[in-house]
């Protein structure tokens, strides 16, 4: 039952993230244009016969925070559809020498890997945190064309680098459930076994 509902749940965090990466990507297109409308129209305001609005066309100028912010919201797309989005198996892995393993090699190497990745992060998760939010540097240093709606300061650059701590921690987690989910399950089957498994499957109800 935990492990239903944890596939639930994990189901339903994929779902939401994967609406939530569409929006980004949505909001850079639909920047990426405006980008696009401001620098250009300008140059074709000739063409306009109503005198006010190629006179409107002539005064716009390229407004100049869209390249920081599209360049803001790839960064935190990457790493958030990295941490939230994008499986295990959807990574290019050479698992050669994991597939002629038995299962129980398998799973000893599966949770020494998990293992390493765990420490790896944790051992440099604090040096992380502090080069990103303990920098005085990462403070002071701002993205010049972009400012927080709301007070009107301009958004220090250890935004930018934050979405890589938050990839770190789901990173984190998602390798600690993997230890526990192959200590208690067993390892995972490769792509080409599953497969396999999946044709027999069809051909025994056929």
């Amino acid at each position: 039952m935990r492990e239903s509902n944890m596939q639930k749940f994990a189901n339903r965090l994929t779902r939401g993230s994967e609406f939530i990466a569409a929006i980004i990507l949505a909001a850079i297109f639909i920047i990426f244009l405006l980008q696009i409308f401001a620098r250009y129209i300008s140059k074709i305001a000739w063409l306009m016969p109503i005198e006010s609005v190629s006179n409107w066309m002539s005064s716009v100028e390229p407004i100049g925070w869209t390249i920081n912010l599209i360049s803001l919201l790839w960064v935190w797309l990457i790493f958030f559809g990295c941490a939230f989005i994008v499986k295990e198996r959807d990574h290019v892995t050479f698992d050669i020498l994991y597939l002629a393993f038995p299962d129980h090699l398998r799973k000893v190497a599966m949770i020494i890997i998990s293992l390493i990745m765990i420490f790896v992060l944790l051992w440099s998760f604090l040096p992380t945190w502090e080069a990103i939010f303990g920098s005085r540097l990462m403070e002071l240093k701002k993205i010049q064309t972009l400012k927080i709606p709301i007070t009107g300061d301009k958004i220090p650059i250890k935004w930018l680098f934050a979405s890589y701590i938050t990839l770190m921690i789901v990173v984190i987690l998602r390798y600690a459930w993997i230890c526990y989910d192959v200590s208690k399950n067993g390892a995972p089957k490769g792509a080409i076994e599953e497969l396999s498994k999946t044709q027999k499957e069809e051909l025994n109800e056929s």
